[in-house]
């Protein structure tokens, strides 16, 4: 079952990639069609329907792998729930494709709903893939100076540290277009990771009174994420260039402005 269990993973992280490409090549990617050749609008509309079918293909071999896992729980009540819930979304090609107001899939939030009732797919259970990420955030100045940076601007921490996290978790997303993004003034995550459900922001401070301010900026803005339904993880990442205050003080700090759970700040301290 781990091994089934880790196929219907990785098929679903490619489907939730594909995916994401997708829409933005449909958001982003339409030409003025009054502008083009009849080549080029062969061109864009051949590149369309290869997506699809792409698409199509992914999710087509992912149901039957699903199906084979849920039945094997002999749970046949809660198998039927599943199968009367997802066997719409196959009927035509717009469902299989459709996605939520955040860019996501419709139908992935679906097998998620159902899977995360699992070990194998919960959250809890994806403790290791958490700590990796967890040494990535919390390693961010060694990784700068290893790589020769000096940062002095949000930009310049974590635009590397984003290219670290992407050969770490494959389905990391490009933030710079993402509607996610409009939900809060504050809180603009650079990373997104939907197979932890994550999203990761950086902050870069020069003094303790901007350090506190930021977090009371994030902190009124924590309501509007709540229930989303793609990401439930999230991590502030506060860069230092000087010493502002100590690890434990930050710790303190965070603790006295009573976040929820699911949100983590971390303190790192820079050259």
């Amino acid at each position: 079952m781990k091994h089934l269990a880790e196929k219907i993973k990785r098929i679903m992280t490619a489907f939730d990639r594909s995916h994401y490409d997708y829409m933005m090549f449909k958001e982003y990617g339409i030409p003025d069609f009054s502008k083009l050749s009849q080549e080029e609008r062969y061109a864009y509309e051949t590149e369309e329907q290869e997506r699809e079918e792409s698409l199509i293909y992914i999710a087509k071999k992912l149901l039957p792998l699903v199906q084979a896992y849920i039945e094997a729980k002999h749970l046949p009540n809660y198998y039927n729930t599943f199968l009367a819930e997802i066997t719409p979304f196959y009927e035509t090609k717009r469902k299989i494709l459709s996605d939520t107001e955040e860019m996501g899939s419709e139908l992935m939030l679906v097998f998620r709903k159902y899977l995360d009732a699992f070990d194998d797919f919960s959250i809890i259970g994806a403790r290791k893939e958490f700590d990796i990420l967890e040494n990535i955030l919390n390693s961010t100045a060694t990784l700068l100076n290893t790589l020769g940076k000096r940062p002095t601007s949000e930009a310049d921490v974590y635009k590397p540290i984003k290219e670290i996290c992407k050969a770490a978790f494959p389905d990391n997303k490009d933030c710079s277009h993402y509607k996610f993004q409009q939900t809060a003034k504050c809180y603009n995550p650079d990373i997104l990771i939907p197979s932890l459900e994550c999203a990761v922001e950086f902050k870069y401070v020069n003094d303790e009174k901007e350090l506190n301010r930021t977090m009371d900026e994030i902190l009124a803005d924590v309501e509007g994420y709540k229930g989303n339904p793609s990401y439930s993880v999230f991590y502030a990442v506060f860069y230092a260039t000087n010493s502002i205050c100590s690890p434990q003080r930050f710790n303190c700090m965070w603790a006295e402005k009573h976040f929820p759970e699911n949100w983590k700040g971390i303190y790192v301290q820079g050259k």
